[in-house]
């Protein structure tokens, strides 16, 4: 019992992990990487 019930957990955190990274897969990623970059001068540190 508790494998299976283990197997459709994993399965379902799986499919939740999944639909995230397929329909938004910018949700958590870092907003400067869509700044287009200056050649004349350096990033800030």
């Amino acid at each position: 019992y508790y494998t299976i019930k283990d197997f459709l957990g994993v399965i379902l955190l799986l499919m939740l992990f999944m639909l995230m990274v397929l329909f938004s897969p910018d949700l958590l990623g870092d907003p400067d990487n869509y700044m287009p970059a200056n050649p004349l001068n350096t990033p800030p540190h």
